[in-house]
């Protein structure tokens, strides 16, 4: 079962471990009742395989592109006279 980890207002943080299926926007403190936020925290890499997390962590970053570097894809025609109107 996932654990999720939730910030209390009067507490300090607190994890839970919750099904998929439940709501995780926010959840009650086990300690005084009030109610928390969820806080992101990211998932361990430690033990992954080397290529795997540099992978991941290599799609955290956009790839900047310029226009002139994309491939060349031929303009399609539309096949109807009216595309907008297509199957009307």
């Amino acid at each position: 079962m996932p654990q999720y980890t939730y910030a209390c207002p009067k507490c300090d943080e607190f994890t839970l471990k919750q099904s998929i299926h439940d709501s995780h926007e926010t959840a009650s403190c086990p300690t005084c009742g009030s109610t928390s936020k969820r806080v992101f925290t990211a998932f361990q890499t430690n033990t992954m395989n080397t290529n795997l997390k540099k992978r991941i962590e290599q799609g955290q970053e956009p790839k900047v592109v310029s226009k002139d570097k994309l491939p060349k894809q031929p303009r399609k025609t539309p096949k109807a006279p009216r595309p907008w109107m297509a199957g009307h």
